[in-house]
């Protein structure tokens, strides 16, 4: 009872001279100080509750969605409005009044939970392979090499906006006037701000982003279906893909069969980059504009599809002379066997690619038509074990490099092994078969990849049934 007593006593000396003591001449009672922390401490069991339930809910934001929910982004903006109110009393729970107006100090409740949600989430991928082929001259293959190492930071950085910056460093191995040169390039593979929740269902992102023109060129290097990119989208898009500088809009368009159909419209720098094989490099007139159309449908209750079509128009000269057309079209259908659905998988998908642009000529501009696609198909026969086989046909829409009758086509069958979620093999056989300058060759290339990531566990692609 003594120790009671000098703790209390301790508890009001201390307060007073705080200024704790609000509208009362007289100090508070014992029984006034106990019922106050009991209060209190009956609030902060509640406030660590609330805090745990609400990070609960931020890491199942890193989990697949199904069709129709709502994007990752506006669920994440969904739990920060929530946790920027403040919480109310706990229900069900009477709170003591005290019989003064003894007030203590309470931390501030608005912004808990928010120290961690606002903090970027940083993962680090690391993608590297091997390859062995039967042409010795490529240098490119037979040997090891850096396929990419990213670092992704991604964060809330309002309650109406997310904010992404990913770095990348890579190996480049191409030709010059002493032979193979080997460099190491480090770029912002992509920085942009996202705001999520505009209204009329409106997104808007600004920066330099991976363009949505059908389904493979949003994807990084670490997050492919297969090693290789296909065929088509190098030589349309470049080795890496299209990703430019500019700004993007999105809308979920209503509709009256109440489907999920979204349309997106890029307004980007027309030169597309150092590697872009169409776009006109930095003298071309700005700007290009990208339009991309998805529908996205459930097929009964263990399988979906989703039909795309794209378009991209760019003057590809600064005086405007010239000007390139690519459009496109692609497919996805997925099915999970309701019996085993995080173990038995199938996924088939096909992208069609056609281009017109204009090239220079003897006499002036020529118009140029090339046609590319690919398509592959991947079953998922055991919870970590994925395998499939992807066909692919391009002709070159840069005649200006390659012969206007110049084509490859490629057969590639594969296998993807999950060791853990953050640890994955690879392997691939590609037999690849062209015709350059009117000279007709092959080549077979054997690819392995390991890939893994550190830090936060980031979102599985599409492809990836988890």
């Amino acid at each position: 009872m003594k120790r009671t007593l000098s703790l209390g006593a301790m508890i009001i000396a201390l307060a007073l001279p705080a200024g704790l003591v609000v509208g009362q001449e007289k100090p508070p009672t014992l029984k006034d100080v106990l019922q106050e922390l009991q209060r209190l401490r009956e609030r902060v069991d509640t406030l660590e509750k609330q805090h745990e339930i609400d990070q609960d809910r931020i890491r199942q934001l890193d989990q697949p969605r199904a069709a129709g929910e709502p994007k990752p982004a506006q669920q994440r903006q969904l739990v920060q409005g929530e946790l920027a109110q403040p919480f109310s009393e706990p229900v069900g729970r009477a709170v003591p009044t005290p019989s003064t107006d003894l007030t203590l100090p309470i931390p501030p409740t608005t912004g808990l939970g928010q120290g961690n949600l606002f903090n970027p989430q940083i993962t680090a991928f690391f993608d590297m392979g091997a390859s062995l082929s039967t042409n010795g001259e490529n240098k490119a293959l037979n040997r090891f090499n850096l396929r990419e190492a990213e670092v992704d930071f991604q964060a809330a950085i309002s309650p109406f906006a997310d904010g992404v910056l990913i770095l990348a460093i890579g190996e480049e191995i191409g030709d010059t006037a002493d032979g193979i040169a080997i460099d190491t390039v480090f770029e912002l593979e992509e920085g942009y701000i996202n705001f999520h929740t505009l209204p009329f269902d409106l997104t808007l992102k600004a920066g330099k982003f991976r363009n949505t023109f059908g389904r493979n060129n949003l994807l990084h290097t670490h997050d492919l279906p297969q090693i290789t990119r296909p065929l088509a989208v190098q030589a349309f898009f470049g080795p890496e893909g299209l990703a430019t500088v500019g700004a993007s809009t999105s809308w979920l368009v209503p509709n009256p069969w109440d489907k999920y159909i979204d349309l997106t419209v890029d307004v980007v720098n027309a030169d597309g980059g150092a590697e872009s094989p169409i776009l006109g490099g930095p003298n071309a007139d700005n700007p290009a504009v990208l339009a991309h159309l998805k529908l996205f449908d459930d097929i009964g209750e263990s399988s979906s599809i989703e039909l795309g079509g794209s378009y991209l128009f760019a003057r590809t000269s600064a005086d405007s002379s010239s000007d390139a057309s690519i459009f496109g079209l692609d497919a996805t259908y997925q099915w999970r066997d309701p019996k085993t659905p995080d173990s038995r998988s199938l996924l088939l998908q096909s992208e069609l690619f056609w281009a017109q642009n204009d090239i220079n000529g003897a006499f002036g501009p020529v118009r140029n038509d090339s046609f590319g696609m690919y398509a592959f198909g991947q079953y998922q026969f055991e919870k970590n074990w994925y395998s499939g086989v992807r066909i692919d046909y391009t002709e070159f829409p840069n005649s200006e490099v390659f012969g206007p009758g110049d084509s490859q086509w490629a057969f590639s069958p594969y296998i993807s092994y999950y060791l853990t979620e953050f640890l994955r093999l690879r392997f691939e056989y590609q037999h690849r078969e062209f015709e350059m300058g009117g000279v007709r060759d092959s080549e077979d290339n054997f690819f392995f990849g390991l890939t893994f990531s550190i830090g936060s566990h980031p979102a599985h692609p599409y492809w990836v049934n988890r």
